[in-house]
């Protein structure tokens, strides 16, 4: 029956579509920070800046992941969640407001916040796929056999001249 689906497709398939969820949520990241800007930016124009801040590295990063397979891109996919969901903590936990962002403080239950932070969350576990699909990988491409050192050796003659 499973005959007629042909042969397992090459593990390459897998890089490509966590690439694509990677850009996507690096996109769905940007959309909310945007959609956040102009109360943040009128209201504490210092995580306004944050904001764009984190809309750039989300599209240029977004970018190159959909261009090649690297994993600086998954590092910087990872570095712009991993700062992002500090910002947010920050912004929530630090007594006396961070950046001068006083209203927030204890403001757990913002409704972007919460879908930022899910974003933020399902990027780091791709981060987390992609090392561990990188690791097993290499695990699997067995390392080659070291050819044997060439000694040099000496000139054999069959006849010994006595002389």
């Amino acid at each position: 029956m499973f005959a007629r689906l042909g042969p397992a497709q090459p593990a390459q398939s897998v890089d490509v579509i966590a690439r694509a969820m990677g850009a996507l949520a690096l996109a769905a990241l940007a959309v909310i920070h945007v959609v956040d800007l102009p109360a943040t930016l009128s209201a504490t124009p210092l995580v306004g800046a944050g904001y764009f801040g984190i809309i750039a590295a989300a599209v240029v990063t977004g970018g190159i992941m959909i261009t090649r397979s690297h994993w600086l891109a998954w590092a910087a996919a990872g570095a712009v969640a991993a700062s992002a969901m500090g910002g947010y903590v920050l912004t929530r936990a630090a007594p006396g407001g961070f950046l001068g962002d006083h209203a927030d403080v204890g403001n757990w239950r913002c409704p972007l916040g919460i879908a930022a932070l899910s974003v933020e969350a399902i990027l780091i576990l791709l981060v987390v796929l992609a090392a561990w699909q990188a690791r097993a990988r290499a695990a699997r491409v067995a390392p080659q056999p070291l050819p044997e050192p060439v000694t040099r050796r000496m000139p054999e003659y069959s006849h010994r001249h006595v002389g």
